[in-house]
């Protein structure tokens, strides 16, 4: 039996709160063990960390990421960072070891700029939305398994950017993803503040207009605090954009969606930073996890169908 197997079924789904079209599905699961790292937006804070163009000239596809702390930092699948030449995206989700620089996978989410806003990123206080965030998981699955890469499809991803903007009426000069959070802010808070984050809850499943969209569950409750409102906004920007469609006739069960990633066909790949990175392909389910000291760091999953 695989670890994140094991993980999963341990994984349990308490009742969810509701607001508007979106329901979240608390998931609970306790390991036991203390947490030995901290999240990027506690390193940003501290000054332990700083992320980076690669060089002067810049890589789209990669940054780098300097961690002059004593802890592993946990970069989270979509987690945006914004600055130096243009706003990035997660490709995947990466513990960056102690005391290290560690190129990391990213994607481009601001398509007309390439000039320095700044030296260093800051964070975007958001994730992709769960679309574009599937896209892209999708997109490194294939390269892992064709050339063991963990690049994105970065006309995929404008594309997406594009429609998500389009159908927000968003308009950016730089066609920035930022922007469109930006601009939808007051209508996100109305979700944001519907919602509470559940105090012993590892994670949360999503589920928009009757359907499961996706979910993230980490090791540790205070992960998810830490989290929440980047994953929740990209999210409730989903939801935003369906809240005038009819909901589906029956609604899917958030149990037979976590029951089906138990299902899944596994792959294990190094991950970029510390520990394995599990890809789990499925009918109904798509996603990675991030392994650690036989621990589930980060799992995310999809609705592939959505």
């Amino acid at each position: 039996m695989s670890k994140i197997t094991v993980f999963l079924q341990n994984v349990q789904i308490g009742q969810p709160q509701t607001y508007a079209n979106m329901q979240v599905f608390p998931l609970n699961a306790p390991n036991g063990h203390p947490r030995a790292y901290q999240t990027l937006d506690q390193a940003l804070a501290s000054g332990e960390v700083k992320v980076l163009e690669m060089s002067e000239g810049g890589s789209v596809p990669t940054l780098s990421v300097e961690n002059g702390g004593i802890m592993p930092v946990l970069l989270v699948m979509g987690e945006e960072l914004v600055g130096a030449k243009q706003n990035r995206v997660l490709n995947t989700s990466i513990l960056v070891p102690a005391h290290s620089t560690t190129p990391i996978p990213v994607s481009c989410v601001e398509q007309g700029r390439w000039a320095y806003s700044s030296r260093t990123f800051r964070s975007g206080a958001t994730t992709s939305h769960s679309k574009l965030r599937k896209e892209q998981m999708l997109n490194v699955t294939q390269n892992l398994r064709s050339r063991n890469a963990y690049d994105a499809d970065q006309a995929a991803v404008w594309r997406e950017v594009g429609r998500k903007m389009s159908s927000h009426s968003s308009h950016s000069q730089t066609h920035a993803l930022h922007d469109l959070y930006e601009q939808t802010q007051g209508d996100l808070q109305s979700y944001l503040n519907a919602f509470v984050t559940p105090v012993s809850a590892q994670g949360m499943l999503i589920v928009i207009n009757g359907e499961v969209f996706g979910g993230d569950v980490f090791d540790h409750a205070d992960t998810l605090q830490q989290l929440w409102g980047k994953l929740l906004q990209g999210y409730a920007l989903d939801a935003l954009e369906r809240r005038e469609a009819p909901a589906t006739q029956k609604v899917q069960d958030a149990h037979l969606f976590l029951n089906a990633a138990l299902q899944a066909d596994t792959e294990v790949y190094q991950s970029v930073g510390l520990g394995e990175d599990v890809r789990l392909t499925g009918e109904i389910v798509t996603g990675s996890s991030l392994i650690w000291e036989e621990t589930a760091i980060h799992t995310a999953l999809f609705n592939p169908a959505i």
